[in-house]
């Protein structure tokens, strides 16, 4: 099985893609670049529509940098869900997130923002225990949210990046359901802004591996890409891992990393 992580040339791919339709509207670039990306990350493997999930977004974002998407999920018994990637068809870097879940669940509700370059579809693809793909899609209008100016200071920026916070939200069953959030500060610098001040180009710099453990039990890990929006924000509801059932969580653990390879781990 191919990895989800896109080959230098296929991201090159992508991008060229992109480019090659700069003068089509922007519905009709998402649907066309659809396809190339399914290739690049999934080759040939087939991917089924699902009533199992579903995509709540707005129609039209106000803000092109921070658009909430809810995913809400409903798993089965005989072929669990272990990972969800969330994608957007006329982003640069079409990989906004993945979501990996070491135990199976039985419902799952997750609200995140994204950035959109475009208007586009967003696309929810969870991957079974069998490897079975399944898809849900919402459609989002708005578009700058990728590019643009930045004009933070560099040094006062790094110094609070990887701040992490977590709350557990009422109500919560604590034998039975993991309802949380959790927030990142960081600014999540996709790669294709630029410093207002130099006008050159500013390197991505991003909150790349999050791994959230309840006494040693890692009950979710995250993947972000620059498609998440800045200062990440995952707020989760769903079922703890049967060890968990059993016993009071006396500990939960939160290790993150970035794409420059800084670890950061905070103990609730």
């Amino acid at each position: 099985m191919r990895s989800l992580s896109l080959r230098l040339s296929e991201f090159f791919l992508v991008c060229m893609f992109a480019m090659g339709f700069a003068n089509t509207s922007h519905a009709e670039l998402s649907e066309q670049n659809w396809p190339l990306i399914k290739e690049a990350f999934f080759s040939q493997r087939s991917i089924n529509n699902t009533d199992l999930m579903q995509v709540i977004a707005p129609l039209g974002a106000e803000n092109a940098g921070q658009v909430p998407v809810t995913l809400m999920v409903k798993n089965q018994a005989n072929d669990a869900i272990k990972s969800i990637y969330i994608l957007i068809d006329a982003n640069p870097i079409p990989l906004a997130a993945t979501y990996k879940f070491p135990h199976a669940f039985n419902q799952l509700t997750l609200a995140t923002r994204v950035r959109l370059d475009s208007d586009s579809t967003i696309r929810a693809i969870a991957e079974t225990q069998s490897g079975a793909l399944l898809m849900a899609t919402a459609r989002v209008n708005a578009g700058g949210g990728c590019a643009g100016a930045v004009s933070e200071y560099e040094a006062a920026v790094r110094a609070s990046a990887g701040a992490i916070k977590f709350q557990l939200n009422p109500p919560y069953k604590l034998h039975e359901s993991a309802s949380a959030t959790l927030q990142v500060k960081h600014p999540m610098y996709t790669g294709l802004q630029t410093d207002a001040k130099t006008k050159q180009n500013k390197p991505a710099f991003y909150v790349k591996n999050t791994d959230i453990q309840f006494d040693g039990i890692s009950v979710m890990q995250i993947i972000f890409g620059v498609g998440t929006a800045e200062n990440p924000n995952v707020k989760f509801e769903f079922d703890l891992p049967a060890g968990l059932l059993k016993q009071t969580v006396q500990k939960i653990e939160i290790f993150t990393q970035d794409n420059e390879g800084k670890s950061i781990a905070k103990v609730f």
